[in-house]
């Protein structure tokens, strides 16, 4: 087959969970000698609009670099030129199925784009993002706060991101524009797959009607073969690992406030595997840990973490996860796991895993503390079946017959959308012009300017 894959950023520039998963599921179609292109954005903005291209383990790689300001936003998502570019890869490489996975960063035309070049598309929901405007279905100041409301117009107008000059009425119609986009391209897709039922039931209890069905296939196991299984510490002390990307999303701070809070919490040694996500939120891990036995050991790799002597692992993460990969890495290892209780996380609890409330550092204090007393909980938790992983051979099988019935099922009909296309584009362009001459009036360029200098010296420092 000929298949190509969009994805919002790609190996090695990105190496995120679902870059990783792209990056692995192209492969494995690869070696059994599809024809693959991956089309990804990037996170690399350049000043003018840029197509560049490489092959990696029999793929080939095609990343869009975007000129316009602020892309990662979602009242961003439109893009003509990355439109226009991603018919010109379909038109040349004529595939039989197109898998979108993401639409950040490129353009949220993609399916329509296939359908107009008579190819059949396949979407996997990694994530939210077709549901919400913030992504992650977080709101609040800290983004700690759980929104189960469907998206519309009124129910996102007070937390979507906004510019501070935009009115609700802008926003409004933004929000309208974006839903559309989004239940568009869904209803065009020959098939919607999800790594968990949880997942997928959610996501289409938030879409409503007019959406294709959810079909669930669980990720392949990124880590399969094992990672090798970590070994008790032996010690008088219960050691604790939490790994992963250090960010506010995944929760290492709740875990520290509930460490914090724990009555017997000399009885641990806390050990974070990853590194922050930004300067200030590692300052603030820190201050968390005053007055307690934390150890902070910075990137790592999986078999770092199996030389490890780990007796817990906690996964404290304030997302509604789709999936949980890092699930999959601490099943590989065989410790017991703590974890909060939300998305995919709870469907996938074995007795190998206790659950605790989502953000909530009070009842994952009391978790810690009822181990703490507790020590056979430990054992029977690391004797109990872990959660399932799917070998990521299968995984592609399977995925695999659900490209075969897209084929088999052809391209819907395009949209009516020439007219529809003008109108967009003319509205970027307007949008675009007016966001460069805000630049100017408020003189950010020098900003820009005066960092490009002092990253300039940082790297001339770095080869001198």
């Amino acid at each position: 087959m000929k298949i190509v894959h969009a994805v919002h950023g790609y190996p090695p520039e990105l190496i995120g969970g679902t870059e990783l998963y792209v990056a692995r599921l192209a492969r494995e179609q690869a070696a059994a000698g599809h024809q693959v292109v991956a089309f990804s954005g990037s996170v690399d903005w350049r000043e003018e609009f840029t197509v560049e291209e490489q092959e990696q383990d029999g793929v080939r790689v095609i990343r869009a670099h975007r000129n316009d300001l602020y892309f990662d936003r979602w009242d961003k998502g439109y893009n003509p030129l990355v439109s226009d570019l991603f018919q010109r890869v379909l038109a040349e490489a004529r595939p039989d199925v197109v898998h979108v996975h993401h639409w950040l960063r490129l353009t949220t035309d993609l399916v329509a784009v296939a359908a107009h070049s008579g190819a059949p598309a396949v979407i996997t929901a990694h994530d939210l993002y077709a549901s919400c405007p913030r992504v992650f279905r977080l709101k609040g100041e800290e983004e700690d706060q759980a929104c189960e409301l469907p998206m519309s117009p009124e129910a996102c107008v007070s937390c979507a991101p906004r510019w501070r000059f935009q009115k609700d009425d802008e926003v409004r119609a933004a929000l309208a524009s974006y839903r559309a986009d989004m239940l568009r391209e869904l209803d065009l897709a020959r098939a919607i797959i999800a790594p968990s039922r949880a997942h997928g039931e959610f996501l289409a209890r938030l879409l409503g009607g007019g959406t294709r069905p959810i079909r669930v296939v669980p990720h392949g196991a990124l880590a399969e073969g094992g990672a090798g299984a970590a070994a008790r510490s032996g010690g008088e002390k219960i050691h604790l690992a939490c790994f992963g990307h250090l960010h506010p999303l995944k929760g290492a701070h709740v875990l520290l406030e509930a460490l914090r809070r724990c009555a017997l919490r000399e009885r641990f040694t806390l050990h974070f595997h990853g590194k922050p996500a930004y300067v200030e939120y590692g300052a603030r891990l820190e201050r968390l840990a005053e007055g307690c036995d934390v150890v902070f050991h910075g990137p790592y790799t999986p078999g770092a973490l199996a030389r490890a002597a780990i007796d817990l692992v906690v996964i404290p993460t304030l997302c509604r996860e789709s999936y949980s990969f890092i699930l999959d890495e601490a099943a590989l290892l065989g410790a017991p796991i703590l974890a909060a209780r939300t998305g995919a996380l709870a469907e996938r609890a074995t007795g190998r895993v206790l659950l605790f409330e989502r953000n909530d550092a009070g009842d994952l204090a009391r978790r810690l503390e009822e181990i703490a007393r507790a020590p056979a909980l430990l054992a029977a938790m690391r004797a109990a079946p872990p959660p399932a992983l799917l070998p990521f051979a299968e995984h592609a099988r399977r995925v695999e017959e659900i490209y075969r019935e897209a084929v088999a099922a052809g391209a819907p009909p395009p949209p009516a959308a020439a007219l529809e296309r003008e109108r967009l584009r003319e509205q970027w362009e307007r949008r675009e012009t007016l966001f460069r001459e805000l630049v100017r009036i408020e003189r950010w360029e020098d900003v820009v300017a005066e960092l490009r200098a002092r990253v300039a010296e940082l790297e001339a420092r770095l080869r001198g």
